[in-house]
């Protein structure tokens, strides 16, 4: 379907509706609920809050014939914090220090959890519900994504392609030209920054990253690090330096 380029300048109301139109959606639910009886074709969904903001637009091929169902299995097993809306979710809660705090205490009590477990707590800690729209093919489906994020990309939703632009800059650690670590405005971080903050070498960092990221392609580079990456690493790395002080 091709975009109308008056779309941009539609307000939330009318985008919404026009994502509407698009295609034949299921009704709103909670997504705890909704993600495991998802249908198992290809297909689009949209994730929203409780106020009724859309946030995010995604899209599922066949999936070995598990389609919208499996896209949504890796968010609920917390198995994609590091793509899609898993990703976005992890971001935004990373970004709330009540939520940071809450796993920072179990892991002073002697109660660490994994990645892919704070990954499932941050979609949980966001309450979002979802509604999505069945295709026939991956093809249909990723034209229909195309579509929908084309009349709410001007609406602040997480999507990396809407909200590289939109997303406020969270200084990250880098080194000054003296050699010291300081804060950057460049949103953009290394594993040697890293070390370098903790005063370990790089393989040092490089285990605290495959430990949280096992599907991380052996012998690729990990630079630049993600924010996701970055927050797991001085998570973990600072409370093995509180533990051991």
């Amino acid at each position: 379907m091709t975009t109308n380029r008056d779309d941009a300048y539609m307000n939330r109301d009318d985008a919404y509706i026009a994502v509407d139109d698009l295609a034949a959606w299921s009704d709103w639910a909670p997504f705890a609920t909704a993600a495991p009886i998802a249908p198992l074709t290809p297909g689009v969904y949209q994730m929203r809050t409780r106020d009724g903001v859309i946030v995010y637009v995604g899209m599922a091929g066949e999936r070995k014939g598990k389609g919208i169902r499996g896209r949504l299995s890796i968010y609920r097993r917390g198995k994609g914090a590091v793509s899609g809306f898993g990703e976005a979710a992890l971001d935004r809660a990373l970004a709330d220090a009540t939520f940071v705090e809450e796993h920072l205490d179990a892991v002073r009590a002697g109660h660490p959890t994994r990645v892919s477990d704070w990954a499932q707590d941050a979609i949980r800690w966001l309450d979002v519900e979802i509604r999505w729209a069945e295709c026939a093919t991956q093809a249909s489906a990723l034209a229909l994504e195309s579509d929908a994020i084309e009349r709410l990309k001007a609406y602040s939703i997480w999507n990396r392609i809407a909200s590289g632009a939109l997303r406020p800059h969270r200084p990250t650690r880098t080194l000054n030209p003296d050699g010291q670590v300081g804060a950057s405005e460049a949103n953009t971080a290394t594993v040697s920054h890293l070390a370098q903050e903790f005063g370990l070498d790089d393989r040092g960092v490089r285990r605290v990253l495959r430990a949280g990221f096992p599907d991380h392609a052996k012998g690729k580079s990990w630079d630049p690090l993600t924010a996701t990456q970055i927050a797991h690493v001085r998570t973990l790395l600072t409370v093995a330096t509180i533990t051991s002080t």
